[in-house]
C-alpha cells in the first residue's frame, strides 16, 4: 500500500522539486546536481532541453592535471617561483616561458592551496621564493597567505581583472592587502590602474607594463592559428557562404553571452534581401546562468549554442571559422579571447567603453555601447558591410606584433628586474 502511493506520488514530487529549484545555478553545485537529476525525469515536450540542460549542470569532471613537460624546477635555478598553472588556458606557460634565463626557476601548482603548500614547503627548506598571482584574492586568502610569506620571499601579482566586476559579489577583495606587499604589478593594459582606481600607483616602480600575448609558438596551446576559414567551415560542415560572429571558449558570468543573445534576437527581424548573420556559442558554460543561456539559445533560429568544453586543435576551428569575434562581457581589464580571435586574424566587435581599442588596431576593431544589445546588433551588421579583407590582415598584423616569444622576454626581464631590486 505504501509502495503504491509512492509511486503515485513521484511525478508531483518531480515537478515539486523542479520548481523550487528554478534558479540561476552554478554548473556542478550540489543543488545543480539535483536539478539535473529531476530534469532528467520530466517527460514533456520539452525532453531535449531539459537533457541538454542537465548535462551542463551535471557535468562529468576530469581530474585537472598539469602538464608533464615542465622539468622541476629545483634542477634549474636559484630563486623558486611559485605561480598557479592551468591546463585550460596556454597563457600562463606563455608568459612564464622564459623566466628561467632571468634566474627565476617556475614552480607550477594547483589552486591556492597549491600556493600555500609549496611555499611553506620552499621557507621550511630555507629558501626565499617568489610568488605570482594572477588573480585577486578574498581578504581571508590574502591574509592567510601574507601571514605564511617571510619577509624575505617575495610576492607579484598580474591585474587580470576588474576588482569588483558587475557579474558577481566579490566585496570582501583583498586587493589592497596584496597591492602593498607586492614587490611587482603586472599590467596587461596600460588603463588598468584608472580602472582599479589605483591611480596613486601611476609612478610607482614596482608597477610594469607588457601586453598580453598572442597565441603562437611552442607555449601558444595546439590552435593551430591562423587557418584557412573555408577549410576549417568544411571540417565543421558550416556554410561556406554565411557571415558569423560568435564567442569561443569556457562561459563564465563576467562573458555576459546574454548580451549577444539579446543582439541575436533583435537581428532576427531583418528585412528581405539582408543576409542574416549566424551566431555562433562554443564552449563550456561555467556560469550560474547556464540553464537561461541553453533555453533562449533553443528559441533562437540564428543561434548555434555549443556546450562542449572544447580541446585546443577544435577550439582554433571554431575560430578560424568566424568572421568576427564578439567581446560582449561587462567591465573587464583583459581578454584573452580578443587574442585568441587576432591570432586567427578575425576582426574584434567589442565596446567602446571597453579595453579593446588599446589592444586592437581601428581597422580590425568594431564598437557598440556597453550593455546595449540594440547597439551590438548594429555593430555586427556594420562589420558585415566592411571591406572584411582589411580588418582580418589589421587582425593578424596586430596579433604578430604580441608574439610570446618576445612578449615573454620582456616579462622576464622586467620581472626580474623587480624581485632581485635590493
Amino acid at each position: 500500500m505504501i509502495d503504491v502511493a509512492l509511486r503515485e506520488s513521484y511525478p508531483l514530487l518531480i515537478r515539486l522539486i523542479e520548481r523550487v529549484t528554478r534558479t540561476d545555478l552554478l554548473p556542478n553545485g550540489e543543488i545543480a546536481r539535483v536539478r539535473a537529476a529531476v530534469l532528467t525525469q520530466r517527460n514533456d515536450e520539452s525532453h531535449e532541453v531539459n537533457a541538454r540542460v542537465a548535462r551542463v549542470l551535471a557535468p562529468k569532471l576530469e581530474p585537472a592535471r598539469l602538464p608533464a613537460q615542465f622539468p622541476d624546477p629545483l634542477s634549474i635555478a636559484r630563486k623558486r617561483y611559485i605561480v598557479v598553472g592551468s591546463v585550460s588556458n596556454p597563457y600562463v606557460w606563455m608568459i612564464n616561458s622564459q623566466l628561467d634565463t632571468v634566474g627565476l626557476s617556475v614552480h607550477y601548482v594547483s589552486g591556492f592551496s597549491g600556493v600555500l603548500q609549496a611555499l611553506r614547503a620552499a621557507q621550511d627548506a630555507g629558501e626565499a621564493p617568489h610568488v605570482h598571482l594572477d588573480t585577486w584574492l578574498t581578504a581571508r586568502e590574502a591574509t592567510e597567505l601574507l601571514t605564511t610569506l617571510r619577509p624575505t620571499s617575495t610576492l607579484s601579482v598580474t591585474a587580470h581583472d576588474l576588482e569588483q566586476n558587475q557579474s558577481r559579489e566579490n566585496s570582501d577583495t583583498g586587493a589592497s592587502l596584496l597591492i602593498k606587499r607586492a614587490d611587482a604589478i603586472h599590467l596587461l593594459t596600460k588603463s588598468s590602474l584608472h580602472r582599479l582606481n589605483m591611480t596613486e600607483l601611476m609612478d610607482d616602480a614596482r608597477v610594469f607594463y607588457v601586453p598580453h600575448p598572442s597565441y603562437y609558438g611552442s607555449f601558444g596551446g595546439s590552435y593551430g592559428l591562423p587557418q584557412d576559414r573555408s577549410e576549417a567551415r568544411r571540417l565543421l560542415q558550416r556554410n561556406q557562404s554565411e557571415f558569423s560572429v560568435g564567442l569561443v571558449g569556457r562561459i563564465s558570468d563576467r562573458k555576459n553571452v546574454e548580451l549577444l543573445l539579446e543582439a541575436a534576437e533583435e537581428l532576427q527581424g531583418l528585412g528581405e534581401g539582408i543576409q542574416q548573420p549566424r551566431i555562433y556559442i562554443s564552449g563550456s558554460l561555467r556560469t550560474r546562468f547556464a540553464e537561461r543561456i541553453i533555453r533562449r539559445s533553443v528559441a533562437l533560429p540564428n543561434v548555434t549554442l555549443l556546450t562542449e568544453d572544447l580541446d585546443d586543435r577544435t577550439a582554433g576551428l571554431h575560430i578560424a571559422a568566424l568572421n568576427a569575434a564578439v567581446v560582449p562581457y561587462h567591465g573587464y581589464l583583459n581578454s584573452g579571447w580578443t587574442l585568441l580571435a587576432l591570432s586567427a586574424g578575425v576582426p574584434i566587435i567589442a565596446s567602446r567603453e571597453s579595453t579593446a581599442r588599446e589592444v586592437v588596431p581601428d581597422a580590425a576593431l568594431t564598437e557598440f555601447a556597453e550593455g546595449d544589445a540594440h547597439s551590438l546588433a548594429d555593430a555586427i551588421l556594420n562589420l558585415a558591410h566592411r571591406d572584411r579583407a582589411t580588418a582580418e590582415s589589421a587582425a593578424l598584423n596586430a596579433a604578430c606584433q604580441v608574439h610570446p616569444d618576445e612578449i615573454a622576454r620582456k616579462y622576464a626581464v622586467a620581472m626580474a628586474a623587480r624581485i632581485f631590486r635590493q
